[in-house]
């Protein structure tokens, strides 16, 4: 089976930037890439951007001003070259495009309060990664090219709180089968 290439899918520039310098290590470390961490510790980290989430927020509330921006990577890549970019979030930005070249997005993965809100919804939302358990192969191809380690081929409906819907799962992408793993509404089969 040819793997397609990996390609940003949505509308965040960060994730993009990470996925352009994980290229770099997956050349580098292959199979290795995005298995530096143990798998444990790995289910533990992914609950910080909820603690991230929470602190903006609390912070937010308390000071009345939106002080994450002087940490947010994100705001750091597109403000570097201005005064405004401060040093803590340029420090943020570049430990994160460096943990890129280990793990598949790390700042999606552990960090971005962004991302701790569209987990939480992922656990209601109506559209979703459906896996079709009877033309499955059970190869394990939408599990290997998931950029957040979710295993998609043992699950029925994708409801993991790390599902970024870059859609590297779905038939089009690597299934060999059509409409075995698609992006659907509840009643699509």
């Amino acid at each position: 089976m040819n793997t397609p290439s990996r390609k940003a899918r949505w509308g965040c520039p960060l994730g993009t930037i990470q996925e352009w310098v994980s290229n770099f290590g997956r050349k580098i470390f292959r199979r290795r890439f995005n298995h530096f961490v143990p798998v444990k510790l790995d289910q533990v980290l992914r609950y910080l951007r909820y603690g991230v989430l929470a602190w903006v927020l609390y912070m937010t509330v308390v000071t009345g001003k939106l002080i994450f921006a002087e940490y947010d990577p994100y705001f750091a890549l597109f403000s570097f070259w201005t005064s405004e970019a401060s040093l803590s979030g340029l420090v943020i930005l570049g430990v994160t495009l460096g943990l890129s070249l280990f793990v598949e997005r790390p700042w999606c993965k552990y960090a971005c309060p962004y991302g701790a809100v569209l987990g939480i919804t992922n656990l209601f939302r109506v559209f979703g990664i459906r896996r079709n358990e009877n033309t499955c192969k059970a190869d394990g191809a939408c599990s290997i090219m998931c950029p957040m380690n979710i295993p998609v081929d043992s699950v029925k409906v994708v409801r993991d709180h790390q599902c970024i819907s870059c859609l590297e799962c779905t038939s089009e992408a690597v299934c060999p089968v059509a409409k075995t793993v698609q992006f659907a509404t509840r009643g699509a089969k």
